[in-house]
């Protein structure tokens, strides 16, 4: 086993060494003798016993060492000292011995550095103190000859005395930040200005500490009203200024917040749970969060049908069945007029007992839930009906799918619908008790109550089967009537 991994790694090496060398020799061919020297190093480093690369090697090696200094030399005539660097800066690398290389690499940094210290000048007289310190600190880094550090002690003497006075004028005018950010730039370069600084620093501190205070206020302000994204930008802004106190927590808190919110808007049920769950491990919660966590799970529901009252007839005034005569007319009359007045009260529903029986229908509810579920209720006489039929269904306070009851009346020619009404689940959870209209429906009346039931239990119901297609059906079989397929024995 031993012997195979060696072989399996010498093998690597090789080719590491054979794609290294072609490199080389790709970048050879085209007098890139910068990118062969390297590509060749590398392939002897993998295969230092090779005579034949390292030929190519040192042939790389002389040549790219020449094209440097040319190079160097080309650009050091007409002033362009950045290329005159770099390519000594390679010259060296390649012979790091060499002492006129070297000293030629001196003198072009130090011109280099001069040139940063003349731009760090303009930027200390324009007011751009920080970009001329970080400047003049490249410039010393680049090189330590006596002019270089002549020049930059009269950018360090601009930097102070310009600076100071603006770090004054920043605390005169308010701008307790940029004061104080100033004057530790200051203080950096000029130990001696160290009372002055510490005097704008307090000034900054009782500033922080009334700035992060009132932005931690503000947070309050908007995370009682739950508008998160606010509050976090308040409490961001504070924690920018001074790191920790009470607006740390605060701000995880209505950050996982408004997460939960967003993913309550994709039905991201369980991941609004995690962040709620977060939410309430800061210790920041009022209750809210606890609330809405209730109000995410996912739970089974109860929902009962209570009750169906339709209109007494017709938009036209003519009973639904039956013919109409003055006894139904008036009742018709007073107890639409009733029920405009009062809903379902209780006369109402005395007067929807008292319609002829001759003109009462045989009304059914068919219930369309969006899990696909389809069930329908018994047909039963009268114009006002109870039902107490039910079925169990999973939702939250936040599920939005709607659930349809279509009302209909069956007679021996079919089922007549009478009208559609529907209800977003969330609502069924959140109140528990919900009343529905719709067109010749006057009171659809539903009840939810939590249910230890897994969903697809129902009582009082029945599956609506999917009618077949009427190519289907066997030969001479009636169609089903209108309004609904083949209904499976109700559940009692």
């Amino acid at each position: 086993m031993k012997r195979v991994v060696l072989g399996l790694f010498a093998a690597v090496v090789l080719s590491a060494c054979a794609a290294h060398e072609k490199t080389g020799d790709r970048a050879a061919a085209v007098g890139d003798w910068k990118s062969a020297y390297a590509s060749y190093r590398q392939a002897l480093a993998s295969e230092p016993d090779s005579p034949e690369i390292k030929l190519k090697f040192d042939e790389a090696r002389t040549k790219a060492l020449q094209d440097a200094q040319q190079r160097a030399q080309t650009c050091a005539q007409v002033k362009d000292w950045g290329c005159a660097l770099a390519e000594s800066d390679f010259a060296l690398s390649v012979e790091p011995g060499n002492a006129e290389i070297a000293s030629f690499r001196a003198n072009a940094a130090q011109q280099v550095a001069m040139g940063q210290l003349d731009t760090a000048v303009e930027q200390a007289q324009q007011g751009q103190y920080a970009e001329a310190a970080s400047l003049m600190d490249r410039a010393l880094q680049l090189s330590p000859a006596p002019e270089v550090k002549t020049h930059a002690e009269d950018v360090r003497s601009i930097i102070i005395t310009q600076g100071r006075a603006q770090a004054d004028r920043h605390l005169h005018e308010g701008n307790f930040i940029a004061a104080h950010e100033l004057a530790q730039l200051v203080l950096r370069l000029d130990a001696s200005a160290s009372g002055w600084a510490q005097n704008i620093a307090a000034e900054y501190e009782h500033f922080v500490t009334e700035e992060v205070e009132r932005l931690s206020r503000e947070g309050d302000a908007a995370r009682a009203q739950h508008d998160w994204a606010r509050a976090q930008q308040s409490y961001v802004a504070a924690l920018s200024l001074r790191q920790g106190g009470r607006a740390a927590p605060l701000e995880e808190y209505v950050r996982h917040m408004a997460m939960a919110d967003q993913r309550i808007a994709g039905r991201d049920w369980n991941g609004a749970a995690e962040a709620y769950h977060v939410a309430l491990r800061t210790g920041q919660d009022d209750g809210y969060a606890n609330q809405q966590l209730e109000r995410v799970q996912l739970r089974p529901y109860r929902i009962v049908l209570r009750s169906v009252l339709v209109t007494p007839g017709r938009p036209d005034g003519r009973a639904w069945v039956g013919a109409s005569n003055d006894i139904f007319t008036r009742l018709a009359n007073r107890l639409t007029q009733m029920a405009r007045q009062s809903g379902m009260s209780g006369l109402v529903k005395d007067l929807a007992m008292s319609i002829p029986h001759e003109n009462r229908p045989r009304l059914r509810i068919e219930v369309h839930h969006p899990d696909g579920m389809h069930l329908t209720t018994h047909g039963r006489d009268g114009i006002y009906t109870a039902y107490d039929a039910e079925f169990v269904a999973v939702a939250n306070a936040f599920d939005d799918r709607r659930v349809g009851f279509q009302v209909y009346m069956d007679g021996p020619n079919g089922s007549e619908l009478l009208g559609s009404v529907d209800v977003p689940m969330r609502e069924l959870v959140e109140h528990r008790e919900v009343s529905l209209k719709g067109r010749s429906v006057i009171a659809l009346t539903l009840s939810t109550g939590g249910d230890g039931r897994q969903p697809g239990p129902y009582a009082g119901m029945a599956h609506v089967v999917p009618a077949p297609s009427p190519g289907a059906q066997p030969p001479g079989a009636r169609p089903p009537p209108p309004g609904r397929g083949r209904v499976a024995s109700p559940t009692h």
